[in-house]
């Protein structure tokens, strides 16, 4: 009975203790640049042709480029070239050329003697002008773009296919800063990066926000975040007493220690099948929101009595298309290594995913994780 609880607690442990989102801003966050007056944020083909920006790129292929930093004042530029034949290329602009590209940008002439300057008609924080954002009403509708001013009451935005849009701050329900893919490539987040398929990231859910999720129908989960730092969540089955008898609590902190680097610490507790036990855990992911790889350390616990020999989690997640992510995580254990390997494709709110299990001992692979999932919360 031991055995099979612990088994039991392991296979759980995976997803519980899962879902999370960085307590800030994530750090390749996009602050879109301006060129100047003149160039504006956006240089198509003919500014490059005339002021000689990117030659590594032929005029003949260029649709327009892009310069992003992020939000660290330090942060390497970043350019994200949109070709002609449709790829896009992303390019790491040092500060030389930079300084090479600012310089080629003409100055707009000087106001005649005696024009009184025109009066600051923007009120903004450093920290979020110039930033891309995934912006959700109140209504349902959303779009993205790029923080032109903020006001009291409204907030104002430039985007690429509606112009400028000034939206009331009431009417705004969800407000997302973009990474510099995202950005680039006209992706919104579709997710914190804070899981794998069951394995828990090192990242962490902002306060207010959170997920109830079903997996493989019988089982009911759902994580908070009770501040930047906390998440707090649970596991039931979502019809009690149909054979399937458990509950599971999955406290979880985590913390930030640079741009990309995540460490977070989590037990989840769980009481079922005539025992009570658990699992101790910690985690170390590096990435993004969309790119990321994490590897975990757990040690199962149940009845006074700790296991020996820990589980290793060695996993990660790569968002390929706006919709389509692929997934990984492989457990090592005594005895073998086992996991699952699949998709997810989510949109602003809703994912659905798609795992096949792997075992060492079976030498064979099936599908064994089906999962749909529903975020909620406001970010502010």
């Amino acid at each position: 009975m031991r055995h099979s609880f612990l088994l039991f607690v392991a296979l759980l442990l995976l997803g519980a203790a899962a879902p999370s989102a960085r307590a800030q801003a994530p750090a390749d966050t996009a602050r879109l640049l301006m060129l100047g007056p003149v160039v504006g944020e956006v240089v198509d083909a003919q500014e490059k042709a005339t002021y000689g920006f990117f030659p590594y790129y032929s005029t003949d292929n260029f649709a327009e480029g892009r310069l992003y930093q992020a939000l660290r004042p330090d942060s390497a530029v970043t350019l994200l070239a949109q070709l002609r034949d449709g790829t896009v290329r992303r390019r790491r602009i040092g500060a030389a050329e930079l300084q090479s590209i600012r310089a080629a940008v003409p100055r707009p002439a000087p106001a005649p003697a005696g024009t009184r300057p025109a009066a600051p008609t923007r009120a903004a924080t450093p920290d979020s002008v110039g930033t891309m954002y995934a912006v959700e009403l109140v209504t349902g509708s959303s779009f993205m773009g790029t923080l032109l001013a903020t006001r009291p009451a409204e907030l104002e935005f430039t985007t690429r296919d509606l112009g400028r849009l000034v939206v009331q701050r009431t009417n705004i329900r969800n407000m997302q800063p973009l990474t510099v893919t995202q950005a680039g490539r006209g992706w919104e987040p579709v997710g914190n990066g804070t899981r794998i398929f069951f394995a828990p990231t090192a990242r962490m859910l902002r306060k207010g926000e959170g997920y109830i999720q079903d997996i493989n129908v019988f089982v009911l989960g759902g994580n908070y975040g009770i501040t930047d730092n906390i998440s707090i969540g649970a596991l039931v089955p979502v019809i009690p007493g149909a054979g399937v008898s458990f509950v599971a609590l999955t406290p979880k902190v985590g913390v930030p220690v640079n741009d990309k680097l995540n460490l977070a610490a989590g037990v989840l507790f769980a009481t079922g099948f005539g025992s009570s036990g658990g699992i101790a855990y910690g985690a170390g992911t590096y990435g993004t929101a969309d790119q990321n790889a994490t590897l975990g350390l757990g040690y199962l616990f149940a009845e006074g009595d700790i296991e020996s020999s820990p589980v290793v989690l060695v996993g990660g997640a790569t968002r390929i298309s706006r919709r389509l992510s692929l997934l990984n995580e492989t457990y090592f254990y005594s005895g073998g290594l086992g996991g699952l390997v699949g998709l997810r494709v989510a949109a602003a709110r809703l994912s659905g995913s798609l795992g096949f299990l792997y075992l060492s001992e079976l030498g064979t692979i099936f599908p064994a994780y089906l999962e749909a999932a529903y975020r909620f919360g406001k970010v502010k």
